[in-house]
Parts: C-alpha cells; sequence; structure tokens
C-alpha cells in the first residue's frame, strides 16, 4: 500500500476496568462485536447494562443464559462518559454459519483455516472454542458440525470468534452474498458453495440478484469433494438484513464496530459491504493506515450522517494475543490478577475487553457471570496475553478457569 499517506501513530485503547458512571451520553450509540463478559454483557471495551432487557438470538427472545463468551451481537443503547459503562436498549445476536466441516489446515496452536460447508474460516488465538465433545479446536476433524460465530466479508470469509461443535443440527445454514448467479440452471455461489435453489420450497418474494445478501439452509449433505467443489441443495433462500450487509442507523447516531477489511486497494477497502476510500475517512486520531491487511479484524469508530451513511472516524486494531500460559491465582485485583508460575508470579492487567471462561466443572457448575469477584487463591487458570509496548504491562485477552490437573 505504498500509495497510502499514512499517519504514524496507532489508536489507543479504550478497554479497562473502572467505576461506572451515571452520566450518559446525549446520543444513542450502536455497538457491533463479539461478547468477552457477563455480569451484563461486555462487548467492544464496554460493560452494558441489559438488566431491564432480553436478547433477540437468531431470531427468537431468548435468555441471556443462552449467550456464549465470542457470541457476535449487536447493541443499540447509550454509553456513559467513562466510555466503559453503558445501558443496552436491545440486543440482537446471530451466528454467521452452521453446518459440516469439508476441509482444516491448522497449526499445532488451533490457528489456522477450516472449511465449513464451502466458507474459509479463520482460527486465531482469539478464537473461542466451546464443545462438550472435543478438547480443542485441534481434535475438529471433517464431517464435524460446527457453529460459526464471527465476522463475514459476505463473500465467503469468516473470522471466528467462537466455535462451537453440535452433535446434530436440524438445519445447515449459510450466509452471504450471491454471486454467478444462474436463473435458467437456479444456481448461485456463496464463496466457495455452489447452491442449487431449483427444488427449493421457500424462496423470497423479490428476485434473486447478483450482490443480494441472503441465508440459505438445507437439510441434505452436500455433494461433491474439495477438487470440483461442494453443492448444496436449498429447501429455503431468506433475504438477511433487508438483502445487504450494510450498516445502517439514525443521523447522528454514534458507531463502535468490530468487522473484518475485505478487498483492499491503495484507494480504500470493504467493510460490511460498504466500500470506503480513504481519501473519505474523517480520522480524529491519526493511524498508520498501511498497516491495514486484507482480512484483518479491526474496529472503527465513528458516526451516521444524514444519508444514514457510516462516517469512520477512528481505527483500533484488534490485539491478538502473543502468549499463554498457566498457573494458580495468588490474588485477583479490581484491575488485574496475579498467578503464580513456579516460584516466580507473574501480574496481568485484566480490563473490559479480556475474555472470562469459566471451565472449572469438577463437582460445580461454571460460573456463566463469570468474574474477577469469582477467582478464589489457589484457583487454576490458563491466560491468554500480550505486552504493551508502551508500558511494558501484560494484557490479558483470555483468562480461563480450569481444573487443577491431577497431581
Amino acid at each position: 500500500l505504498s500509495a497510502i499517506a499514512g499517519a504514524i501513530a496507532m489508536v489507543t485503547a479504550c478497554g479497562g476496568s473502572g467505576t461506572d458512571s451515571t452520566t450518559t451520553s446525549n446520543t444513542s450509540e450502536k455497538t457491533i462485536g463479539a461478547i468477552t463478559g457477563f455480569g451484563s454483557i461486555y462487548i467492544n471495551g464496554v460493560k452494558f447494562e441489559t438488566d431491564s432487557i432480553r436478547p433477540t438470538i437468531d431470531g427468537l427472545v431468548s435468555n441471556e443464559t443462552d449467550l456464549g463468551v465470542g457470541d457476535v451481537c449487536e447493541i443499540t443503547g447509550t454509553v456513559n462518559s467513562d466510555g466503559l459503562t453503558g445501558t443496552a436498549q436491545s440486543v440482537v445476536c446471530d451466528d454467521e454459519l452452521e453446518g459440516y466441516i469439508v476441509e482444516i489446515s491448522l497449526a499445532t496452536d488451533g490457528t489456522g483455516t477450516i472449511n465449513v460447508m464451502g466458507q474459509t474460516v479463520h482460527v486465531n488465538t482469539n478464537t473461542v472454542f466451546d464443545s462438550d465433545t472435543v478438547a480443542s479446536v485441534n481434535d475438529l476433524a471433517v464431517d464435524d458440525i460446527v457453529e460459526i460465530h464471527g465476522f463475514s466479508d459476505g463473500s465467503g470469509m469468516v473470522t471466528a470468534t467462537r466455535i462451537e461443535t453440535k452433535d446434530s443440527s436440524e438445519d445447515v445454514e449459510v450466509k452471504g452474498l450471491i454471486a454467478n448467479l444462474d436463473e435458467v440452471a437456479q444456481t448461485f455461489t456463496i464463496g466457495e458453495l455452489t447452491v442449487d435453489y431449483s427444488t427449493a420450497i421457500e424462496l423470497p418474494e423479490e428476485a434473486l440478484v447478483n450482490d443480494l445478501y441472503v441465508e440459505v439452509e438445507t437439510e441434505i449433505a452436500l455433494s461433491g469433494n474439495s477438487v470440483d467443489g461442494y453443492t448444496m441443495i436449498a429447501y429455503k433462500v431468506e433475504i438477511e438484513d433487508d438483502g445487504d450487509m450494510d450498516i445502517e442507523g439514525d443521523e447522528g447516531q454514534e458507531v463502535e464496530i468490530t468487522g473484518v477489511i475485505s478487498n483492499l486497494t491503495d484507494e480504500g477497502f470493504d467493510f460490511y459491504g460498504s466500500t470506503y476510500l480513504f481519501s473519505s475517512l474523517e480520522l480524529e486520531e491519526e493511524f498508520d493506515l498501511s498497516t491495514l491487511t486484507e482480512g484483518m479484524m479491526i474496529k472503527v469508530e465513528g458516526y451516521f450522517n444524514s444519508e444514514n451513511q457510516l462516517v469512520i472516524t477512528e481505527f483500533e486494531d484488534e490485539h491478538e494475543a502473543e502468549f499463554e500460559i498457566e498457573g494458580y491465582v495468588h490474588e485477583a485485583t479490581e484491575t488485574g490478577v496475579v498467578i503464580t508460575v513456579g516460584n516466580e508470579t507473574m501480574t496481568f492487567v485484566i480490563n473490559n475487553s479480556t475474555r472470562m471462561i469459566d471451565e472449572q466443572d469438577e463437582g460445580v457448575i461454571p460460573v456463566h457471570y463469570f468474574g474477577l469477584d469469582d477467582l478464589g487463591v489457589g484457583d487454576y487458570v490458563e491466560i491468554e496475553y500480550y505486552m504493551d509496548e508502551a508500558t511494558s504491562d501484560l494484557i490479558a485477552t483470555e483468562l480461563e478457569r480450569e481444573d487443577a490437573p491431577s497431581s
């Protein structure tokens, strides 16, 4: 991206602990991101109070306990002046796809890709793995059924924030933008998957066209192979989100959204189905645009203009874990945890962006609303983290409490 006149400074992360504030912003905010914790819902570094509402999950009014860390949700609400707390007015959560794994290409550290129904699912160190049947993402196998939560470019690439294995699936479903529409053969593609809708029992009233955002479901196995490609015989094709991936809101509404960069060029990039030119950005803080890469997960802030279009004013990198360590809790504070590793102790910062997961279940029920207050001296934890270059602090991206290893 040599043509990009990038600035040199990175955006400062806004996560962290801190006390609640009762002063709210004057305008509503739309937030889209992956859940990092509960006790309310933590998304994009903000703790949203949810006492008065129930979340909508895959179109159904549900309970907060049905959600998991790594689920992607859209929250409309207000954010307090501290930037760390707020109140949700609505919570809407959806998965990206559910179906069979057809190919796997993972490294020993659990990063890499898996092909689910012709969609390339990227797995990184921030991906949460949830399963009662296998121990880790490296235990996945071809033909396993998985539910993928994450961020999609709409054209067959998904960055997974949570992968959940299933014993069975009533409906195999894929979302994406229609491409290569053949009205005679009644087929189109989403990513590397060919969809045959010639025998579908449910189709939208309006005509199918290329670039229409749809969800496709089937009740039978795919046909084909990795060389010739896979075909889904669809029984249902539904228009998703009014047929496009654009983020929409009211004029003046503030926005904080995590998503994936795609179709990156020297002039701009695609984000949630819209193209943004670098020349049109209204960045309030310097950001080195040359650090953007294809498929990069990033958080943006901005607002909706008079034409209900998202105007981006700020970028922030999504930190990935660089290290992993296990040990026993020596001390838990309001802002972090000290663990004992061998004969030494290590101190980690815990903030609103730290994924907090309780997997301790020998003789106890895991705590769904798991937080620092639930940690006790002697608890065994696994921490994924990175070092803040400016402060040398060890920032935990994930803390998982586990059953202590047997001696």
